[in-house]
């Protein structure tokens, strides 16, 4: 089950605000999941994470350089990481390759631990670029005890 099912109507909340509150509840879960030693699950909750703040901080902070069809462009994650990138948040210090390396091995079942400390590094530091972290757990709903 997904970490915002029942949490949260992404319909009902302007785009925005959605990116933001899907962002949060993910990180959250994603966050326990990699502490439950859960981590297949855990690395592509907490790049859910990511790419949910990265399209909020486009639509909050980018909205002008998105132009037309700016639904389907933020689906993009090529578009999204190149409006990150050139808006200077992902810069060299981020190895957005070893990110997407990582996801690939959590997706294929392969072996993390020897990449965990850096991913969990690199994944922080861009979310406080962004401007997500830090943010106060309290503020979000309950987590629904069904979530993997």
């Amino acid at each position: 089950m997904s970490p915002h099912f029942r949490l949260m109507d992404e319909r009902a909340l302007p785009p925005a605000e959605a990116m933001l509150m899907r962002s949060k509840l993910h990180w959250r879960c994603g966050m326990r999941r990699m502490e439950e030693n859960k981590s297949f699950a855990g690395v592509t909750t907490l790049y859910d994470a990511l790419l949910s703040a990265m399209r909020w901080y486009i639509l909050t902070h980018l909205q002008e350089q998105i132009g037309e069809e700016a639904e389907e462009k933020l689906e993009n994650e090529r578009f999204v990481f190149s409006l990150i990138k050139q808006a200077g948040i992902l810069d060299s210090s981020l190895d957005q390759q070893f990110l997407e390396m990582v996801v690939d091995k959590a997706l294929m079942e392969e072996d993390l631990q020897e990449d965990r400390q850096k991913f969990m590094e690199q994944l922080e530091q861009l979310l406080t670029r962004l401007g997500l972290l830090p943010f106060d757990l309290s503020e979000l709903p309950d987590e629904d005890p069904a979530t993997f």
